[in-house]
């Protein structure tokens, strides 16, 4: 029994001696994207990826408009993989239908991982009144 002990304590230990602890809780995380910049999109699919390492049960969702959405186009081809790894791992990416109205976008012009939602902003109101914790992404 104490030996059990002792080696709890140090797997403990250890874990927040390397800061590699691992919440096992299901976040809901919702993160807004309104950047439209490459750049800001590499690092925030970095922080999506750190997220899940972190928090390995999340569920996350991503809204996009405005500039944003830009992410999810299918010309977006070199970061095609790396977000559908993440949709792999559960993370929704959907866009701001109010924003392909104002940009004269359709949805063939998306990846086919995108989804879809009427107005982010109602998006963002509805999973925040639902318990999801809010986050605003990019630069």
């Amino acid at each position: 029994m104490r030996t059990s002990l002792t080696l709890l304590l140090l797997v403990l230990f250890t874990a927040f001696a390397s800061g590699q602890v691992v919440s096992t809780a299901e976040h809901k995380i919702l993160f807004q994207l309104t950047d439209g910049e490459p750049e800001v999109h590499k690092k925030f699919i970095r922080q999506l990826n750190n997220v899940l390492t972190a928090a390995p049960n999340a569920k996350i969702e991503v809204v996009t408009h405005g500039m944003g959405v830009d992410l999810l186009l299918n010309n977006n081809k070199a970061l095609e993989n790396d977000l559908q790894k993440l949709v792999d791992k559960g993370v929704v990416f959907v866009v701001c239908e109010n924003t392909m109205k104002q940009r004269d976008l359709k949805k063939e012009q998306f990846l086919p991982l995108a989804g879809f939602v009427p107005a982010a902003i109602i998006e963002l109101v509805m999973k925040q009144e639902a318990g999801w914790i809010y986050i605003k992404a990019g630069g």
